[in-house]
């Protein structure tokens, strides 16, 4: 007989040949991909204020300067919203710009050995990053937009 471990809450689910990240998981991993990150202040002005909560810091990888913008829409509606970064050290840069989105169908939904990627993060470019973005959360979904930050030219020239 096969058993499979589970804790409650758990963020990876395993048996002796096989292995799963929860939602849990995915989300966790959100927020650890960015320590040691420059928190920025961020207001949120949309009639659905009540079903969002938000975030924003810069961080550094080994290579590029990044503005994370993290949006969580706890609500069962899509939202369309507008955010503008201001005050930073470059501009965005479109190229290097990425979406992940972490959604399902229902908030029910769960990964399993028959299903592992049923909840997983989705990544896209963002071919149309600016300082200034208008962008759709779809229900129930945590959003990170990964804004690539240009180097000034001052920064660049030393």
């Amino acid at each position: 007989m096969i058993t499979t471990a589970r804790w409650n809450p758990d963020a990876i689910v395993f048996n002796s040949w096989q292995q799963y990240g929860t939602p849990s998981y995915w989300m966790q991993k959100f927020f650890r991909e960015s320590s040691g990150a420059t928190i920025h202040p961020i207001t949120i002005s949309s009639s659905y204020s009540d079903s969002l909560a938000a975030s924003a810091i810069t961080w550094h990888d080994d290579e590029n300067s990044i503005l994370r913008v993290k949006i969580v829409n706890f609500g069962p509606d899509a939202v369309s919203l507008t955010f503008s970064a201001t005050g930073l050290q470059g501009s965005i840069n479109a190229l290097g710009s990425t979406a992940t989105v972490l959604t399902s169908g229902s908030v029910m939904d769960e990964n399993s050995f028959a299903n592992p990627n049923k909840v997983v993060p989705v990544m896209i470019e963002l071919r149309n990053a600016a300082e200034e973005m208008e962008v759709t959360l779809p229900p129930h979904s945590l959003s990170a937009f990964d804004l690539a930050l240009a180097q000034s030219r001052l920064v660049a020239e030393m």
